[in-house]
């Protein structure tokens, strides 16, 4: 192996299994690599992609062997680590939650082996201009690296080159999810995130009423679709033990990873369009949208999920900013650290049975 491949420059980390979620999950997640691969050759950045299977199921193919991976080249490895289903089932909430996203991303970046660390989901395009400028490798050790993310009809044509399915996002887009909020551009509803200070928001500051304290009384991060992409050196997220492994559902917890990083010392840093970054919309009922939260809540509350409120995130948030420090939620064997977790690659993999690619790895 090279030199820039041992020590990357830049680790792209998500976490998925192959169980159809939001619906035709493996045409996005093949979307997805075959972007990433085709762009970090062209751009020649030396990188990795860490791919956490989470609780694979037992009746279908592992993603080594369901995703297309003959468009890596020479600048990126792939590694896939497997979370088996045994481990998956000593987690709180197991059986009604398949999948703990952030628990499976501290998985990959903890093992990653990159200076840079990119947590992202793998339902997600880069633009060619944003891959272009990380591959300048001037990145800064000290910055948390966010932008806006623009929701792209799902119809992204399998049968165009890489170029061709960007330029058909950009002209197929539904949303714009920015610092102060999102804009459904079907519609023209703006759904806000941040209000300005009135009297009235420092009145309820002041009553500590979480419920209804306008987000205005925190730091004024761009947290709006953060779990989709966060940019860090890789000391940031060890120095903030990565996401907090709360056994629940995902949300805000990539808004407290942003705040806590924020608050140890990595200062954010926002690019512009065209350094972009487009989401594959899926089915309903299956992530976040602005307009589908109501019944997003009502199918967690049904199923006994449990999720971090609005309320709660604000106030942790309110409290990193009053005493100018993270809260740090995790143990210092964040990650499964301690687990040795099987990897494999496609290369390893392609030519034989699935068992036979792995190999056992354990956290550093």
């Amino acid at each position: 192996m090279s030199a820039d491949r041992a020590t990357p420059y830049l680790s792209i980390v998500a976490t998925a299994r192959n169980d159809n979620h939001g619906g035709d999950l493996l045409r996005r997640m093949q979307l997805f690599v075959d972007g990433l691969l085709a762009q970090c050759e062209r751009y020649r950045l030396p990188s990795e992609v860490v791919l956490v299977e989470w609780n694979p199921p037992a009746d279908r193919p592992r993603l080594v062997e369901a995703l297309d991976w003959s468009n890596q080249g020479s600048h990126t490895d792939v590694r896939i680590i497997e979370v088996p289903p045994a481990l998956h089932r000593t987690h709180q909430h197991a059986e009604q939650l398949p999948l703990f996203q952030m628990i499976g991303k501290n998985v990959g970046i903890r093992r990653a082996r990159g200076s840079f660390v990119l947590a992202t989901n793998i339902d997600i395009l880069l633009s060619n201009e944003l891959v272009a400028h990380i591959a300048q490798q001037q990145l800064r050790p000290d910055r948390m690296y966010r932008l806006d993310r623009w929701d792209v009809d799902p119809n992204v044509p399998m049968s165009a080159s890489v170029d061709e399915r960007l330029a058909w996002c950009r002209s197929h887009c539904i949303r714009l999810e920015a610092r102060d909020g999102t804009s459904d551009l079907r519609t023209g509803q703006f759904h806000r995130i941040y209000w300005e200070p009135t009297w009235r928001v420092r009145l309820l500051e002041a009553l500590q009423d979480w419920s209804i304290v306008p987000t205005v009384t925190r730091r004024r991060l761009h947290l709006n679709a953060c779990g989709d992409f966060t940019l860090m050196h890789r000391q940031r997220w060890f120095d903030v033990r990565g996401y907090a492994e709360l056994q629940m559902y995902s949300m805000h917890l990539d808004s407290v990873l942003c705040t806590a990083a924020h608050f140890a010392g990595a200062r954010e840093h926002v690019w512009r369009d065209p350094l972009s970054m487009f989401h594959i919309e899926h089915g309903t009922g299956s992530g976040f949208t602005p307009e589908g939260q109501a019944a997003l809540d009502a199918r967690l509350a049904k199923a006994g999920i449990p999720q971090l409120s609005h309320a709660e995130f604000h106030k942790w948030a309110i409290e990193m900013r009053r005493t100018g420090k993270p809260i740090i939620f995790n143990e210092e064997d964040w990650g499964l650290a301690r687990e040795s977790l099987p990897e494999c690659s496609p290369g390893s993999a392609a030519a034989q049975p699935h068992a036979s690619g792995f190999k056992s790895l354990t956290a550093a």
